[in-house]
């Protein structure tokens, strides 16, 4: 890009919002020394959707929840995670600046705190008003003279100011406002006084206590979840979680009050769950986070981006790799309305739900998931409520519920309101289109009706690459006046107006993210802008892609560098060494199972048969007696009788016994289970897990044999050889999951 201009010459440069596509496109357009900057942020502090601190209980996140994809991912090309000071009020993962504590998938405050650091190195103080919402911008052509956007804007105590500026970032936020069900459905909009039940968005959601009005009338109820994308399964996953630690925490005060609730689950269309961390490869053994998966060059073909409506070949191809990487096709779960339709032209496109635990809560019954579209919701008996569902020509109903979520989405249209009916029509604004409100072509960025007005982020999926791409877009476009060509077919308008059309309809052929072409589009988008590749030490076409992997002049290379050579090392940890191995594992044991014990000892009287039930109960991880937090803990309960605590912590399995005087506490160690590199379990055709430890007297040598397929544990063994004064035998415990019948529609 050009070198810097007198201030006197620059042009003049309008950012709406200071989330991270705000702050990236100040950082990019500042960088080029062409522009004078003013970023307007209506809130008072940046961060848009993460502008998050630990105890924050306002916003559409809660701060501990995790991002979706890894850091690899969820950050910007020039700052790496590890630079940035994380420590906090619970800081017991050690993430702290130099001390490579970073979660792999960050939580929602330390999103917040990435983005503070970000604008500190990057975003001068001078460029950003806080506290400053933009009320109107207005595109005004004057005879002989450019055109200008006047840009009305009003801070915090009410004083108004208009400005002019040359150009006008739009980066408000695609999640502007929470999206309810349609119009007319009694008890379904927010706040109907027609239901006689709490009733909330998925974005409003913390704690179970948020559910209910009293603490006397949760017991026994039913939790109605209603949705059918990816924020409805983590809707449904952490509810079920609350429900699974209130009823196997060592706190029991929450065991009564919500004993007997479950979690029923209204979705229009079969949905995949897929957890943070997938096999790699088919039958290797080893598991990588899943952005490492979905983004693996050598995995995606070297073709054309593509965009929009899928045909039925494409759709077949998408399900096929679905169902390779959680293990089939779903019935296994016991909900036809999971189950993958057979191939053909109903089948629909795929839809995934990015939740470590949704698919196992529905294994286990705590979730129960049903096909169909509430269209009602009336009261029932005291403090219940009736719901309508429809599904094709099947109408039912489900009784007894207590709260409802809807997890329905968002819309961005509050975040366009500031522009004036003229501009919103050259953009072909569509206030009834959630999904495609716009008509944009460049990636989405801009409108050749007006070449000076610019979108960030503003559609499905604004992963941060692509983001950072679309900033340095801009910053192209308005210095050097270059136009991408040819147009990408599936931006023409016509294209686009049929693909809006489509997704009112609920159309089969319109995919869960449209414009979903990760890899492809980041690869468009820096041949055009003659970005240098930064592969490290991949192949050009191996490892998983990051913002990193592209960089330009003014891409601090050393972070680029730092982030490429954590990505590296992360990747081989898991291909060679079984990184998350173990995870994905645990992950795998949740729920309930049939157990055959065999016990054989050299003394006849100490041998036998042993017939029963055992299950895995996720709860929130506690501490152990060195005040050492897991990753994540499971209440292990054999047949009633026998109980102990299984956590992961540093890619291992760690099994405790509990206190006898209260049977869900952690009380003292019994194994730390190591698993083999991946090289020796595929020899063994399962994932392997040994400890050997001296118990006073006696010797156990312990083996897990698991054979996973893909992301799912069918069945699995565990051998423990014990010798010593008094002790000789060998016990062989076999689990296998029980049959579960399919729940109808």
């Amino acid at each position: 890009m050009d070198s810097s201009q007198p201030p006197s010459t620059r042009k003049r440069v309008c950012i709406i919002g200071a989330g991270p596509a705000g702050l990236v496109a100040a950082k990019t357009l500042q960088q080029t020394g062409r522009f004078t900057l003013t970023l307007f942020e209506k809130s008072h502090r940046i961060g848009g959707l993460w502008a998050l601190d630990e105890t924050t209980q306002t916003g559409f996140l809660a701060p501990g929840t995790p991002t979706n994809l890894s850091r690899f991912t969820v950050g910007f090309s020039d700052l790496d995670w590890r630079e940035v000071d994380l420590g906090g009020q619970h800081d017991g993962d050690g993430a702290r600046r130099g001390e490579g504590g970073v979660p792999m998938f960050p939580k929602a405050w330390q999103v917040g705190r990435y983005l503070e650091e970000y604008r500190r190195l990057y975003v001068p103080e001078e460029v950003l008003r806080l506290e400053r919402e933009v009320l109107r911008a207005e595109r005004c052509v004057e005879e002989g003279r450019a055109a200008v956007w006047r840009v009305e804007s009003r801070d915090g105590e009410g004083k108004g100011r208009v400005e002019e500026f040359d150009y006008l970032v739009v980066a408000s936020g695609f999640f502007a406002k929470p999206r309810w069900p349609g119009q007319g459905g009694p008890g379904l909009g927010n706040g109907d006084v027609r239901s006689r039940i709490r009733t909330m968005h998925s974005s409003q959601f913390r704690t179970l206590d948020d559910l209910f009005s009293g603490k006397s009338n949760a017991a026994e109820k039913t939790i109605l979840i209603v949705g059918g994308g990816n924020s409805a399964g983590e809707t449904a996953a952490a509810v079920a979680m609350q429900l699974s630690d209130a009823a196997w925490s060592p706190d029991t005060t929450q065991q009564k009050l919500y004993k007997g609730c479950k979690i029923t689950h209204i979705t229009p269309r079969p949905i995949y769950g897929l957890p943070p961390y997938l096999e790699y490869e088919k039958d290797s053994m080893s598991y990588v986070p899943i952005d490492f998966k979905l983004y693996d060059f050598s995995k995606r073909p070297q073709m054309d981006s593509y965009a929009g409506q899928q045909t039925p070949e494409i759709r077949d191809i998408v399900h096929g790799a679905l169902q390779r990487m959680v293990g089939g096709d779903q019935s296994d779960l016991g909900s036809e309305a999971l189950t993958s339709p057979p191939k053909g032209d109903s089948r629909g496109t795929v839809y995934v739900a990015l939740s470590e635990t949704y698919a196992e809560f529905v294994r286990s019954g705590l979730v129960e998931a049903k096909a169909g579209r509430v269209v009602s919701i009336s009261q029932g008996t005291e403090g219940t409520a009736t719901a309508a569902v429809e599904h094709g020509d099947e109408h039912y109903t489900i009784d007894n519920v207590g709260a409802a979520i809807y997890a329905t989405g968002y819309t961005p249209s509050t975040a366009l309101d500031f522009l004036r009916d003229d501009v919103k029509q050259a953009l072909q604004f569509d206030l009834k289109s959630a999904r495609l409100p716009l008509v944009l072509d460049q990636w989405q960025t801009m409108s050749a009706a007006l070449p000076d007005i610019a979108f960030l982020g503003f559609y499905e999926g604004p992963y941060w690459s692509i983001m950072e791409m679309q900033a340095q877009l801009i910053a192209d476009r308005w210095i050097n006046e270059r136009i991408p060509t040819p147009q990408r077919s599936y931006e023409e308008d016509h294209k686009l107006i049929r693909l809006r059309e489509a997704m009112q309809e609920k159309a089969l052929d319109v995919p869960q993210y449209w414009f979903g072409d990760y890899l492809g589009y980041m690869e468009d988008i820096a041949s055009h802008l003659q970005l240098s590749r930064n592969d490290a030490a991949f192949a050009e076409r191996e490892g998983c892609t990051s913002p990193a992997r592209y960089v330009s002049a003014q891409t601090d290379k050393l972070q680029a560098d730092a982030i490429m050579a954590d990505l590296h090392k992360t990747w081989r940890d898991c291909i060679d060494h079984g990184r998350f191995v173990a995870r994905a594992a645990l992950r795998a044991m949740q729920g309930n199972w049939n157990i055959s014990r065999k016990i054989e000892s050299e003394d006849p009287a100490y041998s036998g048969t042993l017939q029963g039930q055992a299950s895995f109960h996720p709860r929130f991880p506690t501490a152990d007696k060195s005040g050492r937090v897991a990753d994540l803990e499971f209440v292990y309960v054999e047949s009633g009788e026998f109980t102990l605590i299984v956590r992961e912590v540093d890619d291992q399995l760690s099994v405790w016994f509990v206190k006898p005087e209260n049977d869900l506490e952690v009380d003292y160690l019994f194994h730390d289970l190591t698993f083999v590199p991946p090289a020796e379990a595929r020899k063994a055709g399962a994932c392997i897990a040994k400890a050997d430890h001296l118990c006073v007297d006696d010797m156990y040598w312990t083996q897990y044999t698991l054979p996973m397929e893909a992301i799912v544990l069918r069945r699995f063994k565990i051998e423990h050889t014990v010798k010593g004064p008094q002790k000789d035998y060998v016990a062989t415990t076999q689990f296998t999951r029980p049959l579960v019948p399919a729940t109808r529609r």
